[in-house]
């Protein structure tokens, strides 16, 4: 517990100046972004340090926005546009530098609901159509050592080498994938943004197609909830704990996952309203309200806080997750009060937020004792709504803070190297980590512009 000292001070640290906060000036202890410079206690930088780039999209911010969150803007947008990619699947957003073209739906996917929805509506249409047309081919296509075999679905092992799926159809296969249901909030975030892109036969026909042929097989009816990784924690990681199964990782019950589901019921009962099919849309409506009780019966702890998952055996998890929490507030399966409750206890620091709370086993890995900082823009968002402050001056820093990197191997070089940015952030130490241009960190900085109205949606430079 004693590197949990230094993140047990959320009353005090994510306190911003409210008065420039729309600017984006912040300062709190070693975290400090001014109009032009950056330092976050590790090092420093100043706006004539980051490069100079030109973005083809011409949306620009408001003209009393500093110097250096300007410039950030355009790194932000720089570095999506590098992720734009086509190839035999047709145009998408990859998920970094250091990712290639490889199809992942959860980084598109929140990267759209971050920022790229408002900002790139039609190429997100494109991206998310990809995905759909990725994952219908794949189907239950996996490797011999993926098969679950708890779960009864129709399974097709197709190699004996898993990274023989990943060749083939350049994305994960659905034992690694059991998130995939995160697609349905994002096309349902980018219709409601951008209504003239919207198809809502394609999108009612695919959800239901995916929930009567992918995620049934998941629903465990014993508790009302789905089996399922937590979302974007890779399986057998370490946000797992040491010694989990393959197996273990994908028949627990996770809140952040379960929750996407609930949005996804949420969001297909408005896409059958839409497709004039009124039964259908209280059916919908049903399931969804039986999942949120059932979310709330048996995945939240007797604090009001969140459990990271309930294991396959049925042992609830003390652990929580940035995300499970966030997602619970975002979605209203906890209001007000109890809202309150679920996030007040959740620490954050200089550095961010870290992924689980506490730590798992010794404390170290990626996917355990780090923050990422598209994780902190969902948590800080819910946050803004469980307790009505503003903290948007403190995301943005932690945003600035990931464009200096402290890597010097060649792969940070190759990766984006100091300027963009970047993926992760390791605790307790801070330093940046990870894939350069990484886009839901770069979708995330522009969600705290959006969310602090500092955006001209309607001007070009």
């Amino acid at each position: 517990m004693k590197k949990y000292i230094q993140l047990v001070m959320l009353g005090s640290l994510l306190i911003s100046s409210s008065t420039h906060s729309q600017k984006f000036l912040y300062e709190n202890g070693p975290l400090v972004l001014k109009a032009n410079s950056l330092e976050d206690g590790l090092g420093q930088f100043v706006t004539d340090d980051l490069p100079n780039v030109n973005p083809k999209n011409t949306i620009v911010l408001k003209a009393d926005t500093t110097p250096i969150t300007k410039k950030m803007w355009n790194i932000a947008l720089h570095d999506v546009e590098l992720n734009l990619i086509t190839n035999d699947y047709g145009t998408y957003f990859a998920a970094g530098r250091r990712y290639t073209d490889r199809v992942y739906v959860r980084d598109i996917s929140f990267a759209g609901i971050l920022g790229l929805n408002a900002i790139y509506p039609q190429e997100m249409m494109k991206s998310l159509r990809v995905t759909r047309d990725v994952v219908e081919k794949m189907g239950y296509k996996v490797s011999t050592k993926e098969v679950i075999k708890e779960i009864d679905a129709p399974w097709d092992a197709i190699t004996d080498d898993k990274l023989q799926i990943m060749a083939q159809f350049k994305s994960n296969s659905i034992t690694r994938r059991t998130d995939d249901v995160v697609w349905i909030w994002a096309v349902d975030d980018l219709f409601k943004i951008h209504p003239e892109v919207a198809d809502w036969q394609w999108f009612y026909t695919n959800g239901k197609s995916n929930f009567e042929a992918l995620y049934a097989p998941w629903f465990d009816k014993t508790d009302g909830l789905y089996r399922c990784q937590n979302t974007f924690q890779d399986i057998q990681s370490d946000g797992y704990p040491e010694g989990y199964s393959q197996a273990d990782c994908v028949l627990l019950k996770s809140t952040s996952t379960n929750c996407l589901y609930y949005k996804a019921m949420v969001s297909l009962a408005n896409a059958a309203k839409k497709c004039n099919l009124p039964e259908e849309s209280k059916a919908w409506t049903a399931r969804a309200k039986a999942l949120k009780m059932a979310i709330l019966k048996e995945l939240r702890l007797p604090e009001g806080t969140f459990t990271y998952y309930k294991d396959r055996y049925g042992k609830v998890m003390p652990n929580q997750h940035n995300l499970g929490t966030a997602f619970a507030v975002l979605f209203g399966i906890v209001e007000g009060k109890a809202a309150k409750k679920a996030i007040d206890n959740y620490p954050s620091n200089q550095y961010g937020t870290p992924l689980i709370y506490p730590y798992l086993g010794d404390g170290t890995g990626d996917h355990n004792a780090a923050a990422w900082p598209f994780c902190d823009t969902f948590f800080l968002q819910a946050k803004e709504i469980a307790d009505g402050k503003d903290y948007t001056g403190y995301n943005a820093a932690l945003l600035a803070r990931t464009m200096g990197t402290k890597l010097s191997d060649k792969r940070d070089k190759e990766w984006g190297g100091f300027g963009s940015f970047h993926e992760k952030v390791p605790l307790p130490s801070g330093l940046i980590s990870g894939s350069g241009s990484q886009l839901w960190t770069s979708a995330a900085f522009m969600n705290v512009c959006l969310r602090a109205n500092l955006v001209e949606l309607n001007t070009k430079k």
